[in-house]
């Protein structure tokens, strides 16, 4: 999925956005969520990814594009998946390769002017966080 999303953006001049929208199916995900941090539980950290190997159905995607401090085009998911019990799954897509599309994923991708996202580490929290930056402005 994440090549996928990349190669549409290149394709589209994509360098900062947000996908507003996804939906359809996979053949596996690695979902990850967030959790205290064992030794300072005022800290937090990932779990290590969940890998759901079964058909998906994709019920929601949302998520931010930008690049990273290389340069390099970066997306951040958070998604929603149900598995043929239709029991929930949720947290954000770890992009490792294994988030395959089954049938489809149909997205709505917006495209920002005037202001890029930036991903780098954030020293308070550790992560690695978008941060807007000015570009610039169209006339």
């Amino acid at each position: 999925m994440f090549c996928a999303l990349r190669e549409i953006c290149r394709k589209h001049d994509t360098r900062s956005g947000h996908i507003a929208t996804m939906i359809g199916s996979l053949r596996s995900a690695d979902v990850v969520c967030v959790t205290a941090h064992p030794e300072d539980p005022s800290r937090a950290v990932y779990l290590d990814p969940l890998h759901l190997e079964e058909y998906l159905e994709l019920v929601g995607v949302q998520g931010i594009i930008g690049e990273d401090d290389k340069g390099e085009l970066n997306i951040h998911l958070h998604v929603v998946l149900a598995g043929a019990d239709s029991a929930p799954a949720a947290g954000h897509l770890a992009d490792t390769g294994n988030n395959r599309i089954f049938a489809t994923a149909e997205a709505v991708i917006n495209g920002f002017k005037g202001a890029e996202f930036r991903r780098s580490p954030d020293k308070e929290t550790v992560f690695v966080l978008f941060k807007v930056r000015e570009g610039p402005r169209e006339k």
